[in-house]
């Protein structure tokens, strides 16, 4: 057995939604105008509980011109300076809105109190009229920024109180009182504006703590340039008050000037004690590179580190030429000395090679020779002349044999201090290279160093020069403004948004139920649905509630629903044409959707026709036709009848009614689709047929039970009631699968309960009746 939301499920969300459907949607409006007036009318009222309810803020406003210029311009120093005025717009606004600029607005302003007033809805502030000020001392820090409630009494005597530790603390006070707590000392005196009774009331105060000014300074002004080119900035402060808020920006626009001249004097000073100790510094480490460079000069004598190199390298070149030169010369008198044989074979001509340094010894040593040869052509041996060469030659020979040993020991004393003198070339030659590479490196930074402290000394000239010939042109455009209209709220842009919130909120109702709207609506919607043929509409009573199913029709009534079941009536002859209609079956998707209604009040336009009508209630399960007839539960009927238990006879009850009768359900059987398969039925049917012109049946709801289906194959015009409203598009589809499925060729549909005034609605008239609870539910 199925139930709606299984029925509903079935069905395509293509089906159901395919199109915009614009008479649907026209519908739902006319329907939901009440939840849109109640939606605009709420977003109105909530505008207005806003406005009422929120304090006004004010605005005020200053233009201000500002342009810092240097008359070390006419020295002609243009450079250096105009980087560290900071001369930019942005700067300037960075200023204004800094924590140390407010801090000094602070120590200005006189706003160490805040006094208010306890309204009605609001709360507003006492600026400059409170009827009392405060003169304290905060011993604790707690006690700032926290409320102290003064309840005016008397004209003499008020109430202060306060929360202390979690505790509420309350005493009364005469003005000029001290008092005396732990966390602070208060004297609260009368002002000019202490008009008593006026004043009477309840007012608190607050001692405001310098953050906390400075915190309310940075949330409520705000800077922006006005104009880039003319250097111009606007200056704003909100505040509930507007006097307040003119008070606070002359201030600041007055302070500005000073603060300006002072910060910028402070920067410059702050970059020349910089560039003080960076050039104290520089000059410290120049002096460490001086030493360097004379300890450097002193301890190699020079500064000219590449020719040392070049003469040492040449130096080495001519050491190991002479060496070289050396060596052949020791070979050589090494050679002679050990190949000696004696005088004559110097003479005689031998190949023995001799040093270079014999060569004069050897030549005298031949010319004595020749001298002697020569003499003794004139002169004999025993001669003074040949004996003194001869005492010559002798001598030079002695002379020789001493001379070769000490000639080699020269030179090989000569080659040891070449040697020696080599590798102290080689030494210094390796050291060299390592040393010029420090003394470079030493060179480079010395150059840096003193690069930068040039520099820093031009800068600190510059800055110097800046700081005696900077001057400040600074210009109010327009003074604070006094506030005459608040910024915000502003009515009418409220009022515009809750309008349309309003809308829009109505809007995506509208929508919302357009797209949940899943019942048919119109006979338009309902002939766009179905494929089967529409016997008519039945418009919706709306004489009184129904709380059940009833018979409405009279046989003089002239009414709407009469004259649609009898446009049903007729309808029903052109649909059959010449067959006669004996039976006919109505049903329905579920219950609720009037099929028991049309059945006994069609059934009593059919007996106004002189027609003999029979209603049968087949919904043996939850029967109502006895009651639209206004009769009790019977004992016997279609139920006892298929069973055998009663005859037709007794079954039938005849009605206020001429000609129209009705067979009730009888007791609940726990069968009532296995009843009906019997022949007995068959036997039941055909004997009505006899007896009456139309037999009427009451079937259960096709769409929750198999016992309609078998009862309208046995009928010849199948009525299927869809209300409007009440059944949903989906039961659309119950209609084409009984046509389909079960090839019911006369199966039609009445359209019940249209609702009056709708476009394409069939009737303009209607009715209603308050039944269509769950189909199994009890009544209440």
């Amino acid at each position: 057995m199925k139930d709606f939301d299984q029925i509903e499920n079935t069905q395509s969300g293509d089906e159901l939604f395919n199109s915009f459907d614009l008479e649907k949607f026209l519908f739902i409006l006319r329907k939901s105008l009440l939840w849109i007036i109640l939606f605009v009318g709420s977003s109105v009222s909530l505008a207005y509980v806003y406005l009422r309810y929120t304090k006004p803020v004010f605005q005020s406003t200053s233009l201000l011109k500002l342009d810092f210029e240097s008359e070390a311009t006419s020295l002609g120093l243009t450079s250096g300076f105009k980087g560290s005025m900071g001369t930019g717009l942005s700067g300037e606004i960075e200023i204004l809105r800094s924590k140390l600029f407010f801090d000094k607005v602070v120590d200005v302003i006189d706003m160490d109190v805040s006094y208010y007033y306890y309204g009605r809805y609001l709360v507003d502030e006492r600026y400059r009229n409170s009827p009392f000020v405060v003169s304290y001392k905060i011993k604790n820090s707690f006690f700032y920024n926290r409320p102290f409630d003064v309840d005016i009494k008397s004209p003499d005597t008020f109430e202060l109180i306060y929360m202390d530790k979690g505790n509420e603390v309350s005493q009364t006070y005469s003005y000029g009182e001290d008092i005396i707590t732990d966390g602070f000392n208060f004297v609260i005196h009368k002002t000019d504006y202490f008009n008593y009774p006026e004043v009477g009331g309840k007012y608190y105060f607050t001692v405001n703590s310098e953050d906390a000014l400075i915190g309310y300074l940075q949330r409520n002004i705000s800077v922006s340039p006005e104009n880039i080119n003319a250097r111009t900035i606007r200056i704003s402060l909100e505040d509930f008050n507007r006097n307040k808020a003119r008070d606070l920006l002359t201030a600041v626009d007055t302070l500005y000037l000073d603060y300006s001249r002072q910060a910028k004097n402070i920067t410059l000073e702050q970059k020349i004690k910089f560039l003080d100790s960076q050039i104290m510094l520089t000059e410290d480490t120049l002096e460490t590179y001086d030493s360097y460079f004379e300890n450097f000069i002193i301890e190699n004598r020079t500064l000219n580190l590449v020719g040392d190199i070049q003469r040492v390298i040449q130096s080495l070149i001519n050491l190991d030429s002479a060496q070289s030169q050396l060596e052949d010369q020791l070979l050589e008198a090494i050679e002679f000395d050990e190949n000696f044989e004696g005088y004559d074979s110097l003479l005689a001509g031998s190949d023995l090679p001799v040093p270079a340094s014999l060569n004069n010894f050897l030549t005298r040593y031949r010319e004595l020779l020749n001298e002697r040869k020569e003499k003794l052509r004139y002169y004999n041996e025993n001669t003074h002349i040949i004996k003194g060469i001869d005492d010559q030659i002798e001598s030079f020979q002695n002379t020789l044999e001493e001379f070769i040993p000490r000639h080699i020991a020269f030179l090989k004393e000569k080659e040891r201090r070449l040697g020696g003198k080599s590798d102290y070339l080689e030494k210094i030659f390796a050291e060299l290279p390592s040393m010029r590479t420090s003394f470079d490196r030493n060179k480079r930074f010395y150059n840096l160093h003193e690069g930068y402290l040039m520099s820093l000394w031009r800068t600190k000239m510059d800055l110097e020069i800046t700081r005696a010939g900077t001057v400040t042109d600074f210009v109010i455009l327009s003074p604070a403004s006094l506030p005459g209209a608040p910024i915000k709220p502003q009515p009418t842009i409220i009022y515009s948004i809750s309008l349309a919130a309003g809308f829009l909120i109505s809007f995506v109702f509208l929508l919302i139920r357009y797209l949940l709207h899943n019942s048919i609506s119109s006979y338009r919607e309902l002939e766009k649905l179905v494929s089967v043929p529409i016997l008519g509409s039945v418009p919706e009573f709306t004489t009184h509630k129904l709380p059940l199913t009833k018979l409405v029709i009279m046989p003089s009534s002239k009414s709407a629903i009469s004259e649609a079941l009898r446009t049903i009536r007729t309808n029903m002859e052109f649909l059959n044409g010449n067959k006669v209609t004996k039976t006919i079956t109505i049903t329905s998707t579920i219950s609720g959707e009037g099929k028991t209604f049309v059945a006994v009040n069609l059934g009593a336009v059919m007996a106004f026709s002189k027609q003999r009508v029979c209603v049968v209630d087949m919904d043996m399960r939850k029967p109502k036709v006895h009651l639209a007839f206004g009769d009790e539960a019977h004992f016997k009927g279609m139920s006892t009848l298929l069973i055998g238990k009663n005859s037709l006879d007794e079954c039938i009850t005849s009605t206020s009614i001429q000609n129209l009768d009705y067979i009730p359900a009888g007791p609940n059987p726990p069968n009532p689709s296995e009843l009906i398969l019997n022949d007995e039925y068959d036997n039941i049917l055909a004997e009505l047929e006899k007896r009456y012109d139309l037999v009427i049946l009451d079937t259960p709801p096709v769409g929750l039970v198999t016992d309609a289906v078998l009862s309208m194959k046995k009928s010849d015009l199948q009525l299927y009631v869809v209300r409007s409203d009440y059944s949903k598009r989906s039961f659309v589809k119950s209609i084409e699968n009984l046509k389909k499925i079960n090839r019911f060729t006369n199966l039609t549909v009445i359209f019940n309960s249209v609702k009056a005034g709708g476009k394409g609605y069939g009737y303009g008239y209607g009715y209603g009746y308050g039944y269509g609870y769950g189909y199994y539910e009890e009544s209440k």
